[in-house]
């Protein structure tokens, strides 16, 4: 059967357009009146990734609802619950999949499951 396989490695045209866009902010930040304005220097924002989504309690920490699987009374609906984010804002994304947690924790209320 065929798969797809491809490269997400970071190469020197991204790793510019990173440098490119923190320089943009620097410059922006400046403008706006900020100092002493520090770069946080790593691939991944701090706790994104951490709780992927999946349907296998031993290799997921979150089902598809984004309800831990050991203590369904807790959803994790931010960054931590996806596997990787492209090079947009991901804020969109994360309020949709709140929506739907809180729709699904509401649903299950109304239906008296604990």
């Amino acid at each position: 059967m065929p798969a797809i396989t491809f490269d997400a490695k970071l190469r020197d045209d991204e790793m510019k357009l990173r440098e490119d866009g923190v320089q943009c902010a620097v410059e922006m930040l400046e403008a706006a009146g900020c100092k002493d304005i520090i770069f946080y220097n790593d691939a991944t924002a701090p706790g994104a990734y951490i709780h992927e989504m999946g349907r296998n309690p031993q290799t997921n920490v979150l089902n598809r609802w984004n309800q831990l699987h050991e203590v369904p009374n807790v959803f994790v609906t931010d960054g931590a619950c996806v596997a990787s984010s492209g090079t947009q804002n991901p804020s969109i994304t994360y309020m949709a999949l709140t929506a739907r947690a809180v729709d699904y924790a509401h649903r299950q209320v109304e239906d008296g499951v604990p």
